[in-house]
């Protein structure tokens, strides 16, 4: 598992192997750049972030949301499995 914090303490999760924790803090920044996102991941739409996500890393991934103690939202990435 993978894992990077935001400042505001939005955690996010990469339950795969193929992504390096500065991996995904670039990704994360730069989708906040190329997107026009604000800090505010509740503002964020999924689909477009697991979009940019299969385009850098060609992973499809399935974001989910958890809310934890003290209100911190964490953004789970759990790679797909090619249907064979």
């Amino acid at each position: 598992m993978v894992t990077w914090e935001m400042p505001d303490g939005t955690e996010f999760r990469y339950l795969g192997s193929a992504v390096t924790d500065a991996a995904l803090r670039e990704f994360v920044l730069r989708f906040m750049s190329a997107e026009g996102m604000s800090w505010d991941v509740a503002k964020w739409d999924d689909s477009v972030l697991e979009m940019a996500f299969l385009r850098r890393f060609g992973e499809k991934v399935r974001i989910t949301r958890e809310r934890v103690v003290g209100g911190t939202t964490v953004l789970v990435f759990q790679p797909l499995r090619a249907a064979i």
